[in-house]
């Protein structure tokens, strides 16, 4: 079974490079990894693209929030 990983973050680069991590080290492997920001304007977008071989899906763009 394959499962999904959706991480969220909004301006929280640091946290999200760590989330990153964790997952990327994960020794079960059959998970699609997604990525929603929302718009963040810190360096959370180069994070991401710094591990996007390792992302399936990810998007940065301004949401309504909750």
């Amino acid at each position: 079974m394959k499962l999904s990983i959706i991480t969220v973050n909004y301006n929280d680069a640091k946290g999200l490079e760590r989330t990153i991590k964790s997952v990327t080290s994960q020794t079960y492997h059959d998970f699609e990894f997604i990525i929603i920001d929302g718009g963040s304007t810190d360096e959370s977008v180069e994070v991401i693209k710094k591990y996007a071989e390792h992302i399936d899906y990810w998007v940065s763009d301004h949401d309504g929030g909750l």
